[in-house]
Formats: structure tokens, sequence, C-alpha cells
């Protein structure tokens, strides 16, 4: 008597506490939204949700890259619109009353040769800004500030140099660190036969300050004081600027004036670059709204491969905790209520 119903009772403590090990893991199932918690217990879904957590992973990646790439972006053009607009504008209306007006060489014109070269100075601050740690306009060169000024010895003029070199003796050539960088946007970086990366695989936030600004030089004949004189007028925006108060401070108006014209040719080069950053900040939003779409896919995908059919595990839940609730009740009638019944 005493084995057998030693039997039984181990046999109603095994049935009951997988019952209540079933009915705990339904509840665990509605509660996490898994219809699994190891690969072993679903193989192939398993596979496939792996697949798809990695592309999410890969979208959360390429949206850093993107962000990152919106904010240099916007940080560029801003500091770019500073310059073209707020700078160009005041030193054009210095310049347009220098020229224009009868001043005293030795006061007037060094007052607005100083306010003229003040916002030289300006500007180089404004190309050397930063943005979460990177040169905006210093190419590949993220060590040092790309734009600097020195003044030579032997004419006493100030020049700017661009990553150690003047912006007057730069070539299309010789422009240094003015290789491409580019960030993986997420439809898979390409190579042509040559191992460059196809331009729209990728995008390219590099921004070379010299190419911005201008380089080089170039020479032209002006009437100076009636003669017709061969000057080399820089092709840099801010080399310019330091040029036009050098000449006012010299009561050389004509010079400054010719270099107006060549100033206005070199700020349309930078609102042309303003206009390409715009193009660049369209496409960085084109895919973010991809990628946006994309993610929808995917987390309706992981939750196929992945998440619990809720109607259908409360059915199964409620199925269980009858179950369980029922095997309770037999308790008084399958296990001794003490001891003493065995006595």
């Amino acid at each position: 008597m005493r084995v057998t119903q030693n039997y039984t009772n181990r046999s109603y403590l095994r049935n009951n506490n997988k019952i209540l090990s079933h009915y705990t893991k339904s509840m665990e199932k509605i509660y996490s939204g898994m219809d699994y918690f190891r690969a072993s217990e679903n193989p192939i879904n398993a596979s496939k949700a792996m697949t798809v957590r990695k592309s999410l992973r890969d979208l959360d990646m390429y949206d850093d890259n993107l962000e990152t790439a919106d904010g240099v972006l916007k940080a560029a053009e801003d500091s770019l619109y500073s310059i073209a607009n707020n700078i160009y504008l005041n030193v054009q209306t210095k310049l347009e009353t220098a020229c224009n007006g009868t001043y005293d060489k030795d006061v007037d014109l060094q007052i607005l040769a100083t306010e003229i070269e003040e916002y030289a100075k300006i500007a180089i601050e404004t190309l050397n800004t930063d943005y979460a740690e990177r040169n905006l306009f210093g190419g590949t060169n993220n060590s040092s500030s790309p734009f600097a000024t020195e003044v030579d010895e032997t004419d006493g003029k100030t020049y700017v140099t661009y990553n150690g070199v003047r912006v007057n003796d730069l070539t299309e050539d010789t422009i240094p660190y003015d290789n491409p960088i580019y960030v993986d946007i997420g439809i898979g970086i390409k190579y042509d036969e040559d191992g460059n990366v196809v331009e729209q695989t990728a995008l390219d936030i590099g921004l070379n300050g010299a190419e911005i600004t201008g380089y080089g030089t170039e020479d032209d004949v002006i009437d100076i004081d009636g003669t017709s004189t061969e000057v080399t007028f820089s092709k840099n925006f801010v080399q310019l600027i330091f040029d036009a108060a050098a000449s006012l401070k010299d009561g050389d108006t004509s010079t400054a004036n010719a270099i107006l014209d060549r100033l206005n040719t070199a700020n349309t080069g930078i609102l042309t670059e303003i206009t390409t950053l715009g193009t660049k900040q369209n496409r960085v939003e084109f895919y973010l709204n991809k990628n946006d779409e994309q993610r929808i896919s995917l987390q309706s995908r992981q939750n196929d491969v992945e998440g619990v059919d809720t109607e259908s595990e409360i059915v199964t839940m409620d199925s269980l905790q009858a179950a369980y609730n029922a095997a309770l009740q037999m308790n008084a009638q399958v296990l001794p209520s003490s001891i003493f019944d065995f006595i």
C-alpha cells in the first residue's frame, strides 16, 4: 500500500509540476512577446531572427553615419553662410566706401584697412571651426587647424596658408589633404576596376577649405594712377581680403577696387559650395527616411520569426491554468492528508 501510494504521489507531483512549468512559460511568452527563448526551441526561426537582427544593427550603424554626416554638413553650411554673407557684405561695403570716396591715406584708409583685416581674421577663425572633434574644412587633416597666416619678412605682407602651404602657391595637383572621406549610407559601397569608390554608393563628407575658398593666383593689367600695371591677384577669398587691406594701407585704391571684383568671384565659389552641401543634406535625409521604412519592415519580419501569437497564447495559458487548478483540486483525493493515514 505504501509503495503504491508513494508512486502515485510522485507521479502526481511530477505531472503537477509539468503543468505549472508550461503555465509559467506561457505567461513569460505573453509578458515578453517572445515565442521562444532558446535557439534550440525553434532552430529555423532562430536562424532567420539572427539575420533580421543583424540587418537592424546595420541600420543603426548606417543611421549613426548619416546623422554624423548631417551634423557635419549643417555645421559647414552655417560657417560658409556666415562667410559668404556677413563677412563678404561687410568687407564689400567698406571697400566700396574706401574706393569711391576721398579719404586721407594716413588716417581714414588706415582705419578701414584695419577693420577689413579683422574680417579676414574672423574668416580664418570660422574656417578653422571644429565639429565633433573634426576639422570641418581641413580635408583629411584632423590633427591641426587648416588655416593660418604668416607675415613675409621680405614684403611685410600677410599670407594665408592652408595646411602649411600658402594658398597662392597651390595648384590643382598640389592641394594637401584633398582625398574624399566616404561614409557608408547603407546601400553597399562599391568600387570600380581601379579600386576607387563609386561615388553614388557612398557619401563624401570631406571638405577641403582651399578648394572651397579658392587657391592659386592670376595676373592682370589694371590702371594705377594712369599707368597700365601688371598685378598678381590671389584667387583665395581670405587672401584677397588681406591684400585689399594692404592696398588701402598703401593708399592704392585702384588695386583695392580691382580686388573687389575678384572677391565677388571667390564668394560665388563659396555660395556654390553651400548649394552642394544642401544637395548632400537632401541625400542624407532621403536615406534616413529610407532606413526608417526598412526598419519598420524588418521589425515586422522580426515579430513574425520571434514574436508570439498573443491571442493564441492567451488561450493556451487559460487552458493550462484550468488544468493546473483542476490538478490542485485533486490534491485531497490523491495525496494523503497526513502521515497518520499510514499508521
